[in-house]
Formats: C-alpha cells, structure tokens, sequence
C-alpha cells in the first residue's frame, strides 16, 4: 500500500477532477494510517481502519457499503478523502505493487523487496506537498472513525506534516506510475 504522501498527491490530482480542495478532504486522504502513529500497527488495527478484506474484490464491496453507510456521518469531504485513500490501497495493490517489486528484485535482488518499496516510497517528492501541508496546518478539527480516536488522528496529522523531506529521490516511485494510480483510481470512483 501507497505511504501517505503518495496518497496525498493521488488526492490532490484528483481533487482537481471532482472539484474538491478543503482540509477535511485532505485529511480523510491521511485519516486510515492514524493507526501507524506510534510504528507500523498490528495487523488487526491497520486492516479494521481500512475496512480491509484479503480478497480484494470483497474489499472493494465492504469499503463502497462503508461509504454508503457513513457518508451522512461524516462531513462530506473528509469521508470522501477517506474513501479515496482506501480505493488508491485497492488499486496499487491490483496494479502496481508487483510491478514495483519485481524492478526491485530485478534490479536488486533483495528478499525483502517490501521494505525496500516502503523506504523508497518514503524518498517520493511531490512540488504540492507544501501546499497540502499548509491546509493541513490551517485546522484543528478531527473526528473518531472506525478504529481512529480524534485524538489519535490529530497526532497523526501533526506527525505526517512534521517529517522531514528525504533528500534523495525515490528510485522506482515515478511520475507515471502515480499518474497511472490517480487516473485508475479516478475511474473506479466515477462508478461510485
């Protein structure tokens, strides 16, 4: 699965799509990884805050009925963004994830292909991250969700837009493929 900043930018391109640009949307883009604030959280507390299913056709069905039973609950926008990160997990994982792994066994060869993937996601530059940045910092308000404590999801804001940027750049994470995400990811929602 995507780290937050990619799931940002795949936001923030779609934003422009389907006419959404507001803290709560960016957000719910981060709110699903709240789970991670203090390390990579165990399975069943990562997989509850994404509405996660091991197969990804009965995923898809469980996080469209999610939407469709809280999308009153919730402010529209954040839900949306909320949705979104979870559609972009789907999405890399049905296109992209063994496409990345196999260039970087490829290239590589290493056994542990996934941490490898995860640092290199973590060197992925975009030029708007500033600007999601500053929305991110202009608010205060949060909500409880699933698994999520406003708390915990106010915490987790703060560490996301707090880390600092990786001077290198990453290596297998490029332009195309997250335009490729974005534009997978925007047709799959056109159908929601």
């Amino acid at each position: 699965m995507p780290n937050c900043k990619i799931h940002e930018k795949v936001g923030y391109d779609l934003s422009k799509k389907i006419g959404v640009y507001s803290y709560d949307y960016f957000l719910g883009l981060l709110a699903p990884d709240a789970p991670n604030l203090e390390g990579f959280a165990p399975r069943e507390e990562r997989w509850m805050a994404h509405e996660r299913d091991g197969d990804r056709v009965v995923w898809r069905k469980k996080i469209k009925k999610f939407y469709d039973q809280e999308k009153t609950h919730y402010p529209k926008d954040f839900i949306l963004g909320y949705y979104i990160h979870l559609l972009t997990d789907i999405v890399y994982d049905d296109f992209f994830y063994d496409q990345v792994r196999e260039e970087i066994q490829k290239e590589m060869g290493y056994k542990n292909t996934h941490e490898e993937m995860r640092e290199d996601m973590d060197k992925y530059h975009f030029q708007e991250w500033e600007e999601v940045k500053e929305i991110l910092q202009k608010e205060e308000s949060s909500y409880d969700i699933l698994n999520i404590s406003k708390e915990r999801l106010k915490k987790w804001k703060e560490k996301v837009i707090s880390q600092k940027e990786k001077e290198e750049e990453s290596h297998w994470i490029k332009e195309n493929l997250i335009k490729e995400l974005e534009e997978r990811v925007y047709e799959e929602l056109k159908k929601v």
